[in-house]
């Protein structure tokens, strides 16, 4: 257990560095007097409307539990508390300490962690599909409001990349013909065997049958986080307007994606940075009042979307320690360490490819 707590601390250490680099190259007498000045009873809206992604989010959870047999073997209070104290665990370089949510749902519930584990990807991938359809339909919608620039590559990546993933998925040839690559490639084909199991183990849950109703909750809380950062913009002085909206809801999802894609624990730094340069180039046009406080606009976005979730978890996981973190999951772990370096000291150099 203290090896996954590690984890945690680290990934915040480093992306508590990096913050503190940043404000390095802000103006920190701006950024305090744009904070003071800044109507903050509209941040109960903004709030409220996180709570709304999350339950959207939850239902993704909920309905993947179901797919993978779990749902009906814990109780709807041990799947959101296990579901809200995820988010803490999402911040761990690599997002590692993520597998205890598996851990801790194979002691809740029985279902092996190889049969669980697939679920929290597939939660990213979803998200991943979510972000980058709403993307898209936004930009068309938009047209002239949002300059995509240099952000319609980084879109039209994504949409590949993620094509190509979800067809290899579906399509079992395609998927070998792709891993027989890795398998070929110098200092990633030690991977060949752990990408294969991995496949083998979330056909069922990235099948597009799941992954389009699933995609669907994922784009309503992605809108929901829009909004709440479009009236988060209104406090520093812009009008709300459809159009704010649409810039709002593209930024929101390509910062996401950029800060997703940096493999940085929990994008810190790197989605602020994102956020503020669109909001200048994509809002800053219409409307100039957002360039000199576009760096405080971006922080708080940061804070909101990112940083008050993990906040949350971290409250509801201590709360209720006793509840996740029983001495079965310590146990299991233990297991799965044992396991893992007994296959590394016995496993054939053959099987390395």
């Amino acid at each position: 257990m203290r090896k996954y707590r590690n984890r945690i601390l680290t990934g915040i250490a480093i992306a508590f560095v990096i913050y503190v680099v940043l404000l390095l190259f802000i103006n920190t007498d701006d950024l305090l007097s744009q904070l003071a000045a800044y109507p903050w009873e509209l941040l109960i809206p903004v709030i409220l409307l996180k709570f709304l992604a999350w339950v959207f989010r939850f239902l993704e959870w909920q309905y993947y539990l179901g797919v993978i047999d779990a749902r009906d073997k814990i109780s709807l209070f041990d799947s959101a508390v296990l579901y809200l104290s995820g988010y803490t665990m999402a911040v761990s370089p690599g997002k590692i300490a993520e597998v205890l949510k598996a851990v801790i749902l194979k002691v809740k519930t029985g279902i092996p962690v190889a049969r669980s584990a697939p679920v929290v990807i597939a939660e990213r991938v979803v998200d991943g599909v979510a972000v980058v359809v709403v993307a898209f339909i936004t930009a068309l919608v938009a047209g002239q409001a949002i300059d995509l620039g240099g952000y319609g590559v980084l879109l039209a990546l994504s949409g590949v990349l993620l094509a190509i993933g979800l067809a290899a998925v579906q399509i079992r040839p395609l998927a070998y013909f792709f891993l027989d690559i890795v398998a070929r490639m110098p200092f990633v084909k030690r991977l060949y065997h752990p990408l294969v199991a991995f496949y083998e183990s979330s056909t069922e849950v990235l099948k597009l049958r799941h992954v389009l109703p699933t995609s669907a909750l994922g784009a309503a809380a992605h809108l929901s986080d829009a909004f709440g950062f479009t009236i988060m913009l209104s406090g520093f002085g812009l009008e709300i307007t459809w159009p704010l909206f649409l810039q709002a809801t593209f930024i929101v999802g390509i910062a996401a994606a950029i800060g997703a894609l940096s493999g940085i624990p929990n994008g810190a730094g790197i989605t602020e940075v994102g956020t503020k340069e669109m909001l200048v180039a994509i809002v800053g046009p219409a409307n100039p009042a957002i360039i000199p406080v576009a760096a405080t606009a971006a922080l708080m976005e940061g804070f909101f979307h990112k940083w008050f979730r993990v906040f949350f978890g971290m409250m509801v996981g201590l709360i209720f320690r006793h509840r996740l973190f029983t001495p079965s999951v310590e146990e299991t772990l233990v297991e799965m360490e044992t396991e893992r370096t007994q296959k590394r000291a016995y496993a054939p150099e053959s099987s390395l490819v």
